[in-house]
């Protein structure tokens, strides 16, 4: 059959431009090994491994970059100095193509490594700063916030996936000292609901393995 490619990051970045955003130069994310996890038959081919029917593998991602209007704002020297990245890693993570191996899709169709979303949670925020992520999924991003000293905010609008960031986020409190407050909300316009799915969140056990 045919096999169709949507740009979609060119779509969104027409879309940010227009409502006033600035598109900056975005990272250009290799999936080392991972097109192999996005056919059903785990080959490594897309299509026909064969003039001139085979496809391109599709192990690039793109993490656009928008900057939204207004000033900057000014964080404190304590925050700067506990924010710091160190050189080698600068020079590591500033440039636009990142070599990071790719997350299994087992347990979500489209997963990203934990250290993706480190690397820019701390290239992005400083300590003490509230991260947030609309489509949260098993909670990577908040856990990259977690270890790194920042707050979250995640949002999902399936409640397995809540309930699978909600167990992993257990396992990593666990060795916080509980200086880290785990808090579970439903967003809903029927409290008997909401009281039911907060409950239901808080009593999932934590997950056996960290996320890694």
């Amino acid at each position: 059959g045919r096999h169709l490619v949507f740009p979609l990051h060119a779509d969104i970045c027409v879309i940010c431009r227009r409502i006033g955003f600035d598109n900056l130069n975005p990272i250009i994310w290799h999936k080392i090994a991972n097109a192999s996890y996005e056919v059903s038959n785990g080959s490594k081919f897309l299509g026909k491994p064969y003039e001139p029917n085979a496809i391109i593998k599709n192990d690039m991602e793109f993490i656009l970059m928008q900057r939204k209007p207004g000033g900057y704002r000014q964080p404190t020297n304590m925050q700067r100095d506990a924010s710091r990245i160190d050189k080698e890693e600068f020079n590591r993570w500033f440039q636009q193509i990142w070599n990071i191996t790719g997350a299994s899709t087992k347990q979500h169709p489209a997963p990203f490594p934990l250290e993706l979303a480190t690397r820019l949670v701390r290239m992005f925020s400083f300590t003490g700063d509230t991260v947030f992520d609309p489509f949260c999924g098993s909670g990577t991003t908040m856990i990259a916030a977690l270890r790194t000293g920042r707050n979250s905010i995640g949002i999902d609008i399936d409640p397995e996936y809540c309930r699978m960031a909600a167990r992993y986020l257990k396992a990593e409190n666990a060795d916080l000292f509980a200086t880290t407050k785990l808090v579970f909300e439903k967003a809903t316009a029927e409290p008997a609901s909401l009281v039911k799915e907060d409950l239901a969140l808080y009593e999932v056990r934590p997950a056996r393995k960290k996320l890694a």
